[in-house]
């Protein structure tokens, strides 16, 4: 039954994550990926938050399956971050494209931290 709610849960953060960088993309108008850093960010945040809770045993497995694995799993995206910042490499702006790689991971990564003590 979980691999039912990875299925419906990852389609929700797929659709959610399509959307969001789209409509970020299109208000800023900039050639930073700054709609996939606010993803990527707010999804460690999130997962974070849903570590926490789920340490605290305040929500059930089929909760942390379904958001944790399906709708954040989905919703953040590793893969993209790389391409591009891999895009920014190749057209020119290297520092812009380490920055983007290696800042997002430190800022995602010191998020969950902070999502996992919000609850605690």
């Amino acid at each position: 039954m979980d691999w039912l709610l990875v299925a419906i849960f990852g389609a929700l953060g797929a659709i959610t994550r399509y959307v969001l960088d789209r409509g970020i993309m299109r208000r800023l108008n900039v050639d930073f990926p700054v709609g996939t850093l606010a993803i990527n960010l707010s999804g460690a945040l999130a997962l974070g938050i849903v570590v926490g809770l789920a340490t605290r045993n305040v929500l059930p497995t089929a909760a942390v399956v379904a958001i944790g694995d399906g709708f954040i799993g989905a919703y953040t995206t590793f893969s993209t971050l790389t391409f591009e910042s891999l895009a920014l490499v190749s057209e020119g702006s290297i520092t812009w494209g380490a920055a983007n790689m290696i800042g997002t991971i430190f800022a995602a990564t010191t998020l969950a931290y902070l999502g996992i003590h919000i609850v605690q």
